[in-house]
């Protein structure tokens, strides 16, 4: 049987990528090397100061890569909001039997990060390109799987994962659901179907 999926195959490695961004978040903290400082000179002495430094910004060892994840960043998160926008029109109304939370899943993202916290160095190509390379791997396994949805950047904006049986129409039936309120038995909610295996429950 054809597999079937809301999302299409860009819009997928946007929401995986939105997935890693607080792992890009830590590489980029770790690439600064301190503050860029900016000296103002007054024209004459104001309240005993002929001139005052503040900061303007961050010194990066490696600042082309840096402005790449954050623009991947940013890209990605867009995405990712457009699609939980959009993702949930024309829904179905279904009536829970029976929820059990699985939102410990998402623990499983925390590996990835363990890269951060080792010898990574964004300015050797090779490091780079093995991060890449293990990214792929990840998303590629994530789409074929159907699970770019378990995301610690949805589990930070309210949603969980349950299983969950409901009937629709008065047919019983099971599907994993992402939602982004707590699910309990005889709750009447409205879902869209993700794939064959996964639901999101209407905000």
């Amino acid at each position: 049987m054809q597999r079937r999926n809301a999302t299409t195959l860009i819009p997928s490695i946007a929401i995986f990528i939105s997935g890693y961004t607080p792992l890009f978040l830590i590489m980029i903290i770790k690439d600064i090397t301190g503050l860029d400082w900016y000296t103002y000179q007054f024209s004459s002495a104001t309240l005993g100061f002929e001139s005052i430094t503040f900061p303007i910004g961050f010194l990066m060892t490696n600042s082309s890569v840096v402005w790449g994840l954050v623009i991947v960043s940013v890209i990605s998160l867009l995405m990712l909001r457009y699609v939980l926008k959009n993702i949930t029109s024309n829904p179905f109304e279904i009536t829970i039997t029976k929820a059990k939370s699985r939102s410990s899943e998402v623990v499983n993202y925390t590996i990835p990060y363990m890269i951060s916290f080792v010898a990574f160095d964004l300015s050797k190509w090779q490091d780079l390109l093995s991060l890449l390379i293990f990214l792929g791997i990840l998303c590629l396994l994530s789409i074929r799987s159907q699970s770019i949805f378990i995301n610690p950047i949805l589990a930070a904006l309210g949603y969980g994962l349950y299983d969950c049986s409901y009937t629709e129409n008065g047919k019983a039936k099971e599907c994993v659901m992402l939602s982004p309120k707590d699910l309990a038995i005889n709750d009447v909610v409205e879902y869209k179907k993700l794939n064959n295996y996964m639901g999101i429950i209407k905000g």
